[in-house]
Parts: structure tokens; sequence; C-alpha cells
């Protein structure tokens, strides 16, 4: 793609979920190459096959706040609404998980522990390991880590100001 078709995507991005992506139409000026690395890799960010879409956007959303982005966390909030996620599930996830039923706390309670880059408590990992087949811890692991890629970049550029905690509108 071209550096115009690009920021034609960003721009549409952008509009659809009303988040501000200048750190990536800067990203894309100064390492036109990179960011066509970056974009390639995009698509992994929200892929999905395996996991139920309450599974899949529990463990994004849970990783995103240890990530700790406002910005990005309240852009994955309108995904997962998008999604069908129901705000009530969203709502507790956002606020701790404890209001989630069991096996969706699981997920919330793992993604936590592996985004903070602890081992998951014994008792927890079995549940994990007897809900989830393999495939779809792998699909768990690809969504928990790409939660990172985005308040890294940001982070980095300087955009932190705009990264931070905030009120989540569900």
């Amino acid at each position: 793609m071209t550096s115009a078709e690009y920021l034609e995507q960003i721009d549409g991005f952008e509009a659809h979920y009303q988040h501000d992506c200048g750190y990536l139409r800067e990203f894309l000026e100064h390492s036109p190459e990179g960011y066509a690395k970056l974009a390639a890799f995009i698509p992994l960010t929200s892929h999905r096959e395996a996991l139920s879409v309450e599974q899949f956007w529990i463990a994004k959303l849970a990783a995103m706040q240890v990530a700790d982005c406002g910005s990005c966390l309240q852009l994955n909030v309108r995904m997962a609404l998008e999604n069908g996620v129901a705000p009530s599930l969203i709502q507790a996830t956002i606020n701790g998980g404890s209001k989630l039923a069991e096996p969706l706390k699981d997920i919330h309670d793992f993604a936590t522990s592996v985004a903070s880059y602890r081992l998951a408590d014994p008792l927890l990992e079995a549940r994990i390991h007897a809900q989830l087949d393999h495939g779809q811890r792998i699909e768990l692991g690809a969504c928990i880590a790409s939660a990172f890629i985005f308040p890294t970049l940001q982070r980095a550029l300087g955009y932190a100001k705009s990264c931070n905690l905030m009120e989540i509108e569900v």
C-alpha cells in the first residue's frame, strides 16, 4: 500500500472509533517501512476464531487495563460493544471482574495475570486448562500480547499525556 492509502485507512479508523491516531500518522511519516510492518500485524490484534466473543473481549479489556492506557481502553470498549458484547459484561470487566460469572472471571483473572507478567495461581491455571483447548489458549495469548503494542507506541512517541487513566464510557 502507499502512504496515501495508509493515511486513508487511519482517517477512516479515527473517524469511526473517535480515537486520536496522530501517533500512527507520525509513525507512517517517519518510518513508512516500519508502518507497513505494523499494518501487517494489526489483523492479529482482533483475530478471533476459537474463543467466544465474550472470552476474547474480556481478555482484551483486562490486558488493556494492565497496559494502563485510558484512551486505548476506551477504544477497545467501543470495539467490544460493536462486536456485540453486553455493556454489563464490559462494565464488570473494567471494574475488576469480580461480578463476572466464574468462567469469564477466570478469563479476566488469567489475562490480567499474564499481562502483568505474573505466573497464574495454579488453581486458576487448572481451571483455564479445563475451560480452553490448546488453540484457544494460543488465541488468548495473542489477544493479551497484542493489547500492548499501541499503548507502548504512544508512550514511546511522547503521547503519554493523552494516554492515561480516564473515566471509561460503556
